[in-house]
């Protein structure tokens, strides 16, 4: 008995069976067939009859084709015909049981399943129901089950795809399940799926239910690199971008909100940022990306951005050898801690960009650049506190301060200064006037004079009090 055959060739209408097609027919398979017109042609044919579900003019390949045709636009499709529908889904398809071949009719029954996903039309309930009784018949599945797309047998019974219900929340379990070792492109393929199958509103829905997993599950390291793995098509190409625009918030608050009142382990802090900037960039400077964004999942990713921006920094001064690096670390740690700096930005020199190549090869952090003679191992922390801005200068540079409303205030997140937008004119005087330059030097780290000064500077002009113990490095302030 030969075995028997799921379409030759197998056209990519039936998007489930388009790695097993591409597999078999090689580079000379042809154009593939524009569904759309596909659509037309059979919406066309049954316009000639004025719709009639009983005319014998339209071909039996007609008949077979109308999951294509049903929603064309809004306000065009034979959806719009309810009895030529209902006796496509309630005679034809059920007739279509007993063809010699069967499986032909399963091609846009699932196709439109998965395309045209949407529970609260009506007529889509009625396909989903047609769907799951032709699929599960016998007949049907036995048949399945000895094509190249056999994958598809699990697809529909034991994860239940065909039930509008329970199919989406039952595919987005078995993703969350999965061992971690195991890829979407291994389960992908393991149902017969193609690539295009993660961009349909079935998948969309199925996202959607991971997005709702409980939060003891969301706060786990596996759920958040399976859920950002999800969320990215064509990753590592020029066509990367996030897959779900209008699950932008949902999944940002889904990965975010466990961590609203508490503290994440440091592994997967570092990982989800990383991934964040991955998926939806920087919500500091790329609006874009998180538009939309609820405003508390905005403000925690943004504090953590600028808590890796201001590790950087303090490691790119360890590289470059800045002789107070770490006094520097544990004073502006304290206010971070604190939670009294807002947002955190980097300028820097050449060498310093060089030490950041190395702290961060794959370039996720960004930075800008100082334009201007300085010497090149020089970097700027600038960190904002309330209504003021501070520019901390590496390598025997001075601290300075100014207020955020000054016209003079260098703008964060910037791609590029000029030197006079980092050495700005400022009312603001750590020197209380016995300097002519307001910035303050970084003298005798080890007593904590500068810290000392810079200390009641903020608790003045900003309110905020800190002990002179509470920013030194612990070896320090116990001597």
């Amino acid at each position: 008995m030969s075995k028997p055959q799921f379409f030759t060739p197998l056209p990519p209408d039936f998007e489930q069976l388009a790695l097993a097609a591409s597999a078999k027919r090689g580079t000379g398979f042809g154009k593939d067939p524009d569904l759309r017109t596909v659509g037309e042609r059979t919406y066309s044919a049954f316009e000639e009859v004025n719709f009639a579900p009983s005319s014998e003019q339209p071909r039996q390949r007609d008949w077979r084709l109308i999951p294509y045709a049903l929603w064309l636009s809004e306000e065009k499709g034979l959806a719009e015909h309810p009895p030529l529908a209902n006796h496509y889904f309630e005679v034809a398809v059920p007739n279509a049981l007993a063809t010699r071949r069967p499986l032909k009719w399963g091609r846009g029954l699932l196709h439109t399943y998965l395309q045209n996903f949407n529970p609260q039309n009506d007529v889509f309930v009625q396909l989903a129901g047609a769907a799951h009784d032709f699929f599960l018949d016998p007949r049907v599945l036995g048949a399945l089950t000895q094509t190249e797309a056999f994958g598809l047998e699990r697809f529909i019974t034991t994860l239940e795809a065909l039930d509008p219900q329970r199919g989406p929340t039952q595919v987005a379990n078995d993703i969350l399940g999965m061992p971690a070792e195991r890829t979407l492109r291994d389960w992908q393929h393991r149902h017969a799926l193609a690539n295009g199958f993660w961009l349909n509103p079935f998948a969309q829905q199925a996202f959607a239910q991971a997005l709702l997993a409980p939060e003891e599950v969301r706060a786990s390291l596996p759920y958040v690199k399976r859920l950002c793995e999800w969320a990215v098509h064509d990753p590592g190409t020029a066509m990367q971008r996030f897959r779900y625009p209008t699950f932008r918030d949902e999944f940002a608050y889904s990965l975010l909100s466990p961590w609203f009142s508490r503290t994440p382990p440091a592994e997967l802090r570092q990982h989800l940022l990383s991934e964040l900037l991955r998926v939806l960039g920087d919500p500091r400077h790329d609006h874009a990306g998180w538009l939309g964004v609820r405003e508390e999942a905005m403000d925690l990713a943004s504090r953590w951005m600028s808590g890796r921006t201001m590790d950087a920094f303090f490691e790119i001064l360890r590289h470059t050898q800045d002789e107070i690096g770490v006094y520097r670390r544990r004073f502006w740690e304290a206010y971070f801690q604190a939670g009294h700096i807002v947002q955190a930005w980097v300028a820097l020199g050449e060498e310093a960009a060089q030490a950041l190549q190395t702290i961060d090869p794959e370039g996720a952090l960004g930075y800008a650049k100082i334009l201007g003679k300085i010497a090149p191992n020089q970097c700027v922390l600038m960190v904002q506190m309330g209504h003021l801005l501070f520019c901390d200068w590496s390598h025997q540079g001075r601290l300075r301060a100014i207020s955020v409303t000054s016209k003079q205030a260098p703008k964060l997140y910037k791609p590029e200064y000029e030197l006079f937008e980092l050495r700005f004119p400022t009312t603001l005087d750590f020197n209380q006037g016995t300097s002519d330059d307001p910035g303050l030097l970084h003298l005798d780290s080890q007593n904590g004079v500068w810290q000392d000064t810079a200390r009641l500077f903020i608790a003045q002009h900003l309110g905020i009090h800190l002990s002179l113990a509470d920013l030194m490095p612990s070896d320090t302030a116990q001597n």
